[in-house]
């Protein structure tokens, strides 16, 4: 083993010797300095931190982050009614201001802005809360604004304004009201389309001459003053919109007959023979218009004057009346030239009004041969009377196979009507197994459309027939 001496030399550092043959007057030491590696600067050297200020966005998302947290765990319950109140806010919100945008808005368009604000609140008096005072008020406030800024007297808006008036006092129950502010319109329609007519003829006596001059000029762009081409189409602007305007007029006169009939009829008044000097002046308006046009070359039916169907309403409305009255010999005729206007309007496609009438003549002729009335034709017999009546109703159930949409109310009405009438006519011949077969039929299709009272009339009618012998 080595000594202590050996050990502590071995444990010192070895000296490095250079050997140097071309110096050797220069000493070396016997121990070297230890070489110590040098500190390496780095290229890059940190900075001192900044602060960074965050924005408004980014700190309220910061506090929402830590206001969430756990809002679930503390409230299981009040969270989610929140949600789903504030989600069924948003949707009525949001259907709130769909019907406005499609439904209210477009009512108003026509209107300036303040005649559609005194209208709404008119509507608002009307519809939501019922106060005829200030409905009224607001009514004639927005046709007097109306009047000031230029609207035409007989115009859509303005016609509509008045009768909307009438139709306020009818809703409050002013029934005696409602038909004299109706029978003033009427009366001032039909003179200023008397008036409007009488200026028209006079005008284009006066100023045919000129007017064919200018007619001339404006045939001739090239010839013709720009002033004058703009006077003369504002000229013919102005005469198509009067034309217009009358058709539109003639329409809501016929239509005001037929509302104030329906008013002289009602509980409040009472008074037939109003009714019937309405539904007259309603149905004499429409066919001497018709002539009028014919003779004219003008279309009797549609554009803006009434279509045939709608004339043929008029006249229905009036036969119902006589009908009710047991005048069949009224009645009859004006049932059947309602349904010759219907079939000219509706050509191959007809519809339930075409059932309706066909069980009204029906009716008409059947009635008065069941219970012996004088029959609206001398010359027929009461049993070819019945037969008649039977193929009208028949008629009108294969009406009902052909028209496409068999589920009108109407359709059924009128199809379970016929059938009812079959059954009658079948039991006042003695004929119980039809008359059976067709009232049960009847039966069964007003119970379906829930139309009670005319499904116990069929139901008496079969127990009737069941119990004779």
């Amino acid at each position: 083993m080595f000594s202590a001496a050996a050990r502590r030399t071995s444990a010192l550092p070895r000296t490095i010797i250079t050997h140097n043959h071309h110096h050797p007057q220069h000493a070396f030491s016997t121990r070297s300095i230890p070489i110590r590696p040098r500190p390496v600067t780095p290229l890059f050297r940190p900075t001192a931190l900044q602060t960074r200020h965050l924005s408004l966005g980014q700190k309220m998302k910061r506090g929402f982050q830590e206001a969430s947290k756990g809002i679930w765990r503390k409230n299981p319950i009040l969270l989610p009614l929140a949600l789903v109140s504030v989600a069924t806010a948003s949707g009525i919100f949001a259907y709130i201001a769909y019907v406005e945008a499609t439904q209210v808005a477009p009512q108003y368009s026509k209107f300036p802005l303040p005649v559609a604000e005194r209208l709404r609140t008119a509507v608002y008096y009307t519809d939501v809360d019922l106060n005829p005072h200030k409905a009224i008020t607001a009514y004639k406030e927005a046709f007097m604004l109306g009047r000031e800024l230029g609207m035409h007297p007989w115009s859509d808006e303005m016609m509509g304004i008045r009768l909307q008036i009438a139709s306020v006092l009818e809703k409050a129950g002013l029934v005696p009201a409602a038909i004299q502010l109706l029978e003033k319109i009427r009366a001032d329609s039909c003179g200023w389309v008397e008036l409007s007519v009488k200026h028209k003829i006079l005008q284009v006596a006066e100023n045919s001459e000129e007017a064919n001059k200018k007619g001339e000029e404006a045939a001739d762009p090239l010839g013709a003053d720009p002033v004058v081409l703009d006077a003369y189409d504002k000229i013919k602007e102005m005469e198509a919109f009067e034309a217009q305007q009358r058709d539109k007029v003639k329409a809501k006169i016929v239509g005001i007959s037929m509302k104030l009939a329906e008013l002289y009829r009602s509980d409040y008044i009472q008074n037939d023979a109003k009714a019937e000097e309405a539904l007259g002046f309603a149905v004499d308006y429409s066919l001497r218009e018709m002539q009028r046009r014919s003779d004219a070359g003008l279309p009797v039916g549609g554009g803006h004057w009434m279509s045939l169907s709608e004339i043929a309403s008029a006249l229905t409305d009036l036969g119902t009346f006589y009908f009710e009255k047991d005048q069949d010999n009224y009645a009859l005729p004006l049932f059947l030239r309602a349904l010759d206007l219907v079939y000219a309007d509706e050509g191959k496609n007809p519809s339930c009004k075409q059932v309706t009438l066909l069980c009204n003549i029906s009716s008409t002729i059947g009635n008065a041969a069941m219970q012996g009335r004088p029959l609206a034709d001398p010359g027929v017999t009461r049993e070819e009377a019945i037969e008649t009546s039977r193929k009208w109703a028949q008629e009108a159930l294969t009406k009902c196979d052909g028209i496409a949409d068999d589920q009108d109310p109407e359709c059924e009405i009128g199809c379970a009507t016929a059938r009812l009438l079959l059954g009658e006519l079948a039991a006042f011949q003695n004929k119980r197994k039809e008359a059976i077969k067709y009232l049960t039929e009847s039966r069964d299709a007003f119970k379906q459309i829930k139309e009670d009272d005319l499904s116990e009339i069929a139901a008496e009618a079969l127990e009737e027939v069941k119990s004779r012998k």
